[in-house]
């Protein structure tokens, strides 16, 4: 290229390949970035430092000698996990050569020159004895590690998303004064917040911030997700929400979800064991009251003359009459399967302002109906 390029996005263009492929709710499936960058460095490694995460997974990460790299200085960089530390020699005095993966995320290319490897025995966060768990270091103190309860405190609060009082600066002096499980934010009086330290403005702020975010409407699957249960994001909660009630998924077994299309073996016990870990805390909280929009179950999806029943549609640009997701949900209620990319089987592409010209055509080339969005509002009127 006669300009400058980090890479390309590899795509199949079939559509049997695409649906087969799927998404997530993150990123399609069938596209990849392959990334091209020539710029590298070598950078010795002072010293490896463990991190304690929500899940009790003990992450290394690497500070290093700052380096000059892409135009942006370089002074830490993951190691991924432990065993990476422990099979190539990650240790201080350890020479890496790091790209800036994206121009943007610091990465480790290959070890240059191995070191003695340094690996912790106990947990960074509560000192509890680490465990090794396939490739990773793992804590096993799911009830009493400070590092576990704080990130999964913020976990809870940034997927619920209703509120802003509640981050990672408030829960850990929350944390530093005992409190360590979601029910009991909840719980916390004015005059609590006032005595963590927190200034009267801010304490009442901080009450009624609770307040709201319980009688804020959210989706019911979003609330399951923010309890942070593995394998267990947004889009699994949906589909399992779509066969089953909220309370009742703490009784389904393996083999009841393993019949749901998308859940094989593994992922199945996983969820089961994680739900059957949070049960208590999920009902303490749930029965707190908070205002939860059902997900559409599939049995009842499509029923009556919706016009949009059992079709799959897409929404794309700006809307006017409400925000994407609200649209999306309203779709859903009616019966259709919202899709987020337009494939062959897509039956309308709904088309807000500000939308390229290149998707319209694109969609059109591929049989796909492309509407307005008072177009959309007159069908399903």
């Amino acid at each position: 290229m006669d300009f400058d390029i980090d890479g390309v996005i590899l795509e199949t263009t079939q559509d049997a390949i695409k649906a087969h492929m799927g998404a997530t709710r993150h990123h399609h499936k069938w596209q990849i970035a392959f990334k091209v960058n020539d710029e590298t460095a070598d950078v010795e490694v002072v010293d490896v430092i463990p991190q304690t995460s929500r899940t009790g997974r003990v992450s290394p990460v690497a500070e290093l000698v700052p380096t000059k790299l892409s135009g942006a200085t370089i002074s830490r960089v993951t190691v991924h996990h432990y065993n990476m530390v422990k099979s190539n020699g990650v240790g201080p005095g350890a020479i890496v050569q790091l790209v800036r993966s994206g121009l943007v995320i610091p990465k480790i290319e290959k070890v240059v020159k191995e070191a003695e490897p340094k690996l912790p025995e106990n947990c960074p966060s509560c000192e509890s004895h680490l465990i090794w768990e396939a490739d990773h270091l793992m804590c096993p103190n799911k009830s009493d590690c400070p590092a576990q309860t704080e990130n999964t405190l913020i976990h809870f609060f940034k997927t619920l998303g209703n509120n802003d009082g509640f981050g990672p600066k408030v829960i850990e002096k929350l944390s530093q004064n005992g409190i360590r499980h979601i029910h009991e934010i909840y719980n916390i009086q004015v005059s609590e917040f006032v005595s963590f330290g927190f200034g009267d403005k801010t304490s009442q702020n901080l009450f009624d911030q609770l307040i709201a975010s319980k009688e804020i409407e959210i989706e019911d699957w979003r609330f399951l997700s923010a309890f942070g249960v593995s394998r267990l994001g947004g889009g699994n909660c949906e589909k399992l929400l779509q066969h089953h009630d909220l309370p009742a998924l703490f009784d389904i077994s393996v083999e009841q979800m393993v019949q749901i299309d998308g859940f094989a073996q593994i992922s199945a016990e996983a969820i089961v064991e994680g739900l059957k870990n949070i049960k208590e805390e999920f009902f303490k909280v749930y029965e707190l009251g908070f205002n939860l929009a059902a997900t559409t179950k599939l049995s009842e999806q499509g029923e009556g003359d919706s016009p949009i029943a059992g079709k799959t549609v897409v929404f794309t640009g700006s809307m006017v009459q409400g925000s994407r997701g609200d649209m999306e949900k309203q779709a859903k209620a009616l019966g259709a399967k919202v899709a987020k990319s337009v494939t062959g089987k897509t039956d309308y592409l709904v088309a807000g302002e500000k939308v390229g010209e290149t998707k319209i055509t694109a969609a059109l080339a591929k049989g796909v109906e492309v509407i307005s969005e008072q177009d959309y509002l007159q069908l399903i009127a």
